[in-house]
Formats: C-alpha cells, sequence, structure tokens
C-alpha cells in the first residue's frame, strides 16, 4: 500500500508544481493546483470504487471458474514472465478485505470450494481493474479539476495502477486453474 501512496503523491506533487510553473503565477497559486490534483485523484476512487460496488452486483455465474473468458493464453503468460510479476506482486495492494476473503495468501490448495471462491473473487477483480483503468479515462471530460493538465496526468497514474493488480490476478489464474480442475478430478 505504501508503494501507491508514495507514488499517487509523487504524482500529484508533480502535477500541481507543473501546472503552477506553466501558468506563471504567485506561489498560493501553487495550493490550487494541488488541491485541483487531490481533487482529481479523490473523484477517479470514488469512480473506481463506484465501478467495483456495481460490477460486484453482477451474478456469479458470469464470473465463475473455467469461463473461457477468463482463460489465460500462452502469449499473456510470457509477457507475465517477461515483466517478472512475481518479483513486485508484493508491493500491490491486495483489498480482498471488500469481500472478506484475501487473495494475498493461499490456504487450502486441495480444497474445491476454495479454490473456485478464489478464482470467482480473481474473475471478479480482473474485470474491476479493467473497469478502473475505464474510469481514470472518463475523469478526463469531468472539467472542474483543472483541464487536461490535471486530469490526464491521475488518469494515466489510476490506469498503470490498476493494470498492476489486473497482471498479477491473471498471471495467478492458470495455476489456481489446474489446481481447481485436479481436485474436481478427485
Amino acid at each position: 500500500m505504501l508503494f501507491y501512496i508514495i507514488v499517487i503523491a509523487a504524482v500529484n506533487i508533480l502535477t500541481a508544481l507543473i501546472n503552477w510553473l506553466a501558468e506563471g503565477t504567485a506561489f498560493p497559486h501553487l495550493f490550487i493546483w494541488l488541491a485541483r490534483t487531490a481533487s482529481a485523484t479523490v473523484a477517479v476512487i470514488l469512480l473506481d470504487g463506484i465501478g467495483a460496488f456495481l460490477i460486484r452486483r453482477l451474478p456469479e455465474k458470469l464470473f465463475a471458474p473455467g469461463k473461457a473468458v477468463f482463460d489465460v493464453g500462452r502469449a499473456e503468460r510470457r509477457f507475465y514472465r517477461k515483466i517478472r510479476v512475481n518479483s513486485w506482486s508484493d508491493k500491490v495492494p491486495e483489498l480482498g478485505g471488500f469481500t472478506d476473503f484475501h487473495k494475498d495468501r493461499f490456504e487450502s490448495p486441495s480444497d474445491t470450494r476454495y479454490l473456485a471462491r478464489f478464482l470467482l473473487e480473481s474473475n471478479y477483480g480482473t474485470v474491476i481493474h479493467l473497469e478502473n483503468t475505464l474510469s481514470g479515462i472518463a475523469l478526463i471530460f469531468i472539467p472542474p479539476f483543472g483541464g487536461l493538465g490535471v486530469t490526464l496526468p491521475v488518469a494515466v497514474t489510476n490506469l498503470v495502477l490498476s493494470m498492476l493488480p489486473f497482471f498479477i490476478l491473471r498471471n495467478n489464474t492458470p495455476p489456481l486453474l489446474a489446481l481447481y480442475r485436479r481436485s474436481l478430478r478427485k
């Protein structure tokens, strides 16, 4: 979580500084730019939360283990190995507490129901994080935050920070699915 907080704070400060310098106004205006970037960040977090809330209301059968839409191909798996997902995945916060199911620890590799729930939550998570990238883009079209100079950096940061957990979830899907299918056979 600390990594995300540092990245978000750095982007906010840098964005405010660049906009203030480009504007060429007195020092107190820097605080106006800081307020704009902070409010844009809060807005994108709210948009992400609303999107997650709505997706969680969709029927579980759409996110069930084994759905073809959630399959991870070989090329995608190679991509995750190439970007070394496993080496940085511990820096990405896992917010499973919202659903009372944490995906940052693996507890029952042979329990079919546990594996099914793990895959279900992962599938929900991939869709939620993908939607979050779009909600950041939607922020660009909301006028009160100071224009593209503020909304674009916040949206790009949201996109990158949303794709990281997406990559982790997708990387973990094939081994989880293999364990799940093996448990079904037993």
